[in-house]
């Protein structure tokens, strides 16, 4: 008999899954009249503030369990910084399991990823990844040289004594602007999302780029239990995600242009996020205490 939950307590990629789902996708055939997400030359206006902080409840159907049970949460970071003498944005991102997930898996996960990027292109510098997942532990960091050309990937097993270097290694030729996982949440909020337009863009992920796609679908009024919010709906397709399954999420159509919800096929069911908590200066909105 098939015993699901032993899956579950096998399984490390739940809550990574939620983390990196947002956008690394290949780029579909087509995808030439695509708009560049980063363009070479253009410098870009954040619609955010240092200090914004956003909080996600994510929730997990899976194929043999009914209805949705919470898996975890999500928190974000922007803060001004400088990367060898350049202003940038350091963008912090914890995923932290809670709820059901923790009872029937018997995992804890507290993964922490943080991106630099150029205040005023947006081009990604760093994305360093800390993963903890039950005893797994490891370090990734990744490191984009744009004068000299040139991608440095390692991942270190720190769950050793001594560590365990895994890879490390320096690739040449970066295909252009690059974003990265954690930031290209947030590139995406730098473009005004018009209907039915589309972007493309190069992503960084483990030493490899790929190319990605969002499309910009239909606009939606959600009611979330933070509040109401007038929205747009993106989709994206491949990457993480196997082929054929989707991503969607839903931008605010405010200044801010905030991921308010998002919804990922998985290999064994569905992903549900949704904003709990905003503080972004001026504007906020009081953190909905999660089930």
């Amino acid at each position: 008999m098939f015993a699901p939950w032993r899956w579950v307590r096998r399984s490390r990629a739940v809550l990574l899954t939620l983390t990196a789902a947002f956008f690394c996708v290949p780029l579909p055939a087509g995808s030439e009249t695509a708009r560049p997400l980063l363009d070479r030359d253009t410098l870009y206006r954040a619609p955010f503030q240092a200090g914004e902080k956003l909080r996600y409840e994510v929730n997990w159907k899976p194929l043999f369990a009914s209805p949705a049970f919470k898996a975890g949460e999500l928190a974000f970071t922007v803060k001004r910084s400088r990367y060898r003498k350049r202003p940038a944005w350091t963008i912090i991102m914890e995923a932290v399991s809670a709820g059901r997930l923790v009872e029937v898996a018997k995992i804890s996960v507290r993964n922490r990823f943080e991106s630099v990027v150029d205040a005023r292109n947006f081009h990604s510098y760093r994305i360093f990844r800390k993963h903890r997942e039950g005893k797994r532990k490891r370090n990734l960091l990744s490191v984009f040289d744009y004068r000299r050309d040139t991608a440095h990937f390692r991942d270190l097993d720190v769950s050793r004594d001594p560590p365990r270097e895994l890879h490390n290694r320096t690739s040449d030729g970066i295909p252009g602007p690059v974003t990265d996982l954690l930031s290209a949440i947030y590139v995406v909020r730098l473009h005004r999302l018009e209907d039915a337009s589309r972007y493309r863009a190069h992503l960084a992920d483990r030493g490899k780029f790929k190319e990605m796609l969002v499309r910009v679908e239909e606009r939606e009024k959600i009611k979330l239990r933070i509040g109401a919010f007038d929205t747009v709906r993106l989709r994206v397709e491949g990457g993480i995600l196997s082929k054929g399954r989707t991503l969607q999420v839903w931008y605010s159509r405010d200044p801010l242009r905030v991921p308010v919800k998002f919804e990922a096929e998985v290999k064994f069911g569905r992903i549900y996020g949704e904003l709990i908590g905003l503080e972004a200066g001026a504007v906020g909105r009081g953190l909905i205490r999660s089930r």
